[in-house]
């Protein structure tokens, strides 16, 4: 499970925090957070998590794309939710299903609908292609790790 917002962009959060003439106090106190939280993540020694990669970009007043390096072409169904800073459960309530049934489908495990596509589209801010290689990465990985473990 990805517990932390993987294509969060460091410099971009820094850039954008000194131009709005914050400081990491005023970012902390604004998120419920850290001054050191905050100078972590400028750092790259970590990064928010969904929730508040979520408050931060509203305190910030940008969108989400402003704090995220350009989405790699083999990002899967977990990294969209992060990048969209929702937790599996933010997800599950969106489609009417459990948390479980997320988690399930961003390992590989359980099935994507085709009806959740529109919806996990708009969510996740992807196009429709976007979301389709997504779910063939996290398919090809849950993949590879079965027959990893199939050749033990």
């Amino acid at each position: 499970m990805v517990k932390s917002v993987e294509d969060f962009d460091p410099a971009a959060l820094k850039e954008v925090r000194r131009a709005a003439g914050l400081s990491l106090a005023d970012i902390g106190a604004a998120i419920g957070s850290t001054q050191g939280t905050v100078g972590r993540w400028e750092s790259g020694k970590g990064a928010p998590s969904p929730r508040l990669f979520a408050a931060l970009t509203d305190a910030l007043g940008v969108p989400k794309s402003a704090l995220l390096v350009p989405l790699a072409a083999d990002a899967d169904l977990a990294v969209l939710r992060t990048r969209a800073g929702l937790r599996q459960e933010d997800v599950a309530e969106a489609l009417g299903i459990q948390a479980s049934d997320v988690s399930e489908m961003e390992q590989g495990t359980g099935g994507m609908r085709d009806e959740w596509g529109v919806a996990l589209s708009e969510i996740y801010d992807v196009t429709p292609e976007q979301l389709a290689r997504a779910r063939a990465a996290t398919e090809a990985a849950w993949r590879a790790r079965f027959d990893a473990r199939r050749k033990r």
